[in-house]
């Protein structure tokens, strides 16, 4: 692979983890674990309105996160109410 493809590359996969963690109100190294053991699935989906986004399951809780925007099914823990 060329340099410049993977240090774009290693710059996409840092942004996604750090979305992940945000998300799943997580660290990145927890981010990274979880995904490691496979505790995390990630998609990618369009909403009735055509908006693309990433889909991403943790245990139960599904996630949408667009560009801009992460929409939870229900709040993440310890989230004001």
């Amino acid at each position: 692979m060329d340099k410049p493809d993977s240090r774009e590359m290693y710059g996409e996969i840092a942004n996604l983890i750090g979305s992940l963690a945000k998300a799943l109100a997580m660290t990145d190294a927890e981010v990274i674990g979880a995904v490691e053991r496979g505790e995390v699935t990630v998609d990618f989906g369009q909403d009735p309105n055509g908006n693309r986004f990433v889909a991403v399951t943790y245990g139960e809780r599904k996630i949408r996160i667009y560009q801009g925007a992460i929409q939870h099914d229900e709040p993440p823990p310890g989230a004001p109410s």
